[in-house]
């Protein structure tokens, strides 16, 4: 039963909702997450199966050191962290799976981070392409070369739109109707 075993899973930003089910599927066949690679995969421990619930949280407040201790005092634990985003666990009560944030407002701001997270990481492709003029040393590069990174650049970009406008969606579903 013990030992460890790794997978590969894919999630966008937006999909916090999605991630917590997979991980509580996961810990209901036994397997307990450990930690996660920012490429997607994912360690977990095997142990006993549990109805354990997951929360995913992109903190500022992970900076205030009484922060981990406040959630550690309301029966959460820190499963994992990546990339500033931190899985909290805990088990369910009665088959319920309690939240972390009850209000629309905090919902929010967890979603606006992962906004900033994902428009930072646009940065240094922004720098490669401009300021070290890459465009005009094209013709340098190799015909594999340039579909492979044209097609690699090209799918980034769609992921990075997709990601932006649901976020957004979501960002404004949880702060209500814009004022008139």
């Amino acid at each position: 039963m013990n030992g460890t075993e790794t997978k590969f899973k894919f999630f966008f930003a937006h999909e916090d909702e999605q991630q917590e089910a997979w991980l509580r599927a996961m810990a209901r066949q036994g397997l307990h997450l450990e930690s996660v690679h920012p490429l997607c995969f994912w360690s977990f421990r095997r142990a006993e199966p549990a109805d354990v619930v997951y929360r995913i949280d992109s903190p500022d407040a992970g900076r205030d050191p009484g922060f981990q201790q406040l959630m550690e005092d309301a029966g959460w634990t820190l499963a994992a962290r990546t990339v500033g985003w931190h899985y909290w666990r805990t088990e369910a009560v009665r088959g319920k799976a309690p939240e972390l944030f009850s209000d629309n407002a905090s919902k929010a701001r967890k979603f606006k981070q992962r906004l900033g997270v994902l428009v930072a990481s646009a940065v240094p492709l922004f720098v490669v392409l401009v300021v070290t003029d890459i465009l005009s040393r094209l013709h340098e590069l190799s015909m594999p070369f340039l579909l492979s990174y044209g097609g690699g650049l090209v799918l980034y970009v769609l992921f990075l739109q997709y990601s932006v406008a649901k976020l957004l969606q979501r960002i404004r579903r949880l702060n209500g109707p814009l004022p008139a």
